[in-house]
């Protein structure tokens, strides 16, 4: 019968947190992104309505199609 011995012994690390994790409170470096994002996130409302602006978004895809046949690679498929 085969019996295999234990040469080998492997102690894992406590892997666990310390009992309190603390976080240090953050400063205010008069950082330009950090300002730009508070002043912006203020500013930013979106509101969602039941009903979807049809004239703006045919403005906007018109716009973008428009963009996409400036471009020397555009193929488009209706020419055939």
């Amino acid at each position: 019968m085969l019996h295999l011995k234990r040469t080998h012994h492997l102690e894992f690390p406590n892997l666990l947190p310390p009992s309190r994790l603390t976080l240090s409170p953050v400063t205010d470096d008069n950082d330009e992104l950090l300002k730009a994002a508070q002043t912006e996130r203020d500013d930013d409302i979106i509101r969602l309505e039941e009903t979807p602006d049809v004239v703006g978004l045919d403005e906007f895809w018109n716009g973008v199609e428009a963009d996409l046949k400036q471009d020397p690679t555009w193929f488009d498929f209706s020419n055939d």
